[in-house]
């Protein structure tokens, strides 16, 4: 998890969506915080499906799958195994 974790700040940082002094919780909003709006969101669907090497099945695109640090742990765990 911590991997994933880190990975998922990393692409934030990176593609400056935030930088390294925004505090962020674990189930806070990407969207509702401003950290992430629907073009970022595309660029990072593509991030992590080359990075984990995954197709995110169509159904699984919902902001309860993809709006806080936590829920997207969580739905790459479920889709990596």
């Amino acid at each position: 998890m911590d991997e994933i974790k880190q990975d998922i700040l990393g692409f934030l940082q990176d593609n400056s969506f935030m930088d390294s002094s925004t505090q962020l919780g674990d189930d806070d909003s990407l969207t509702m915080n401003g950290i992430i709006d629907s073009i970022g969101l595309i660029e990072f669907l593509d991030f992590i499906s080359e990075k984990y090497s995954i197709d995110i099945p169509e159904e699984m695109l919902t902001p309860e799958n993809f709006d806080s640090i936590n829920s997207i742990v969580n739905t790459l765990q479920n889709l990596i195994k």
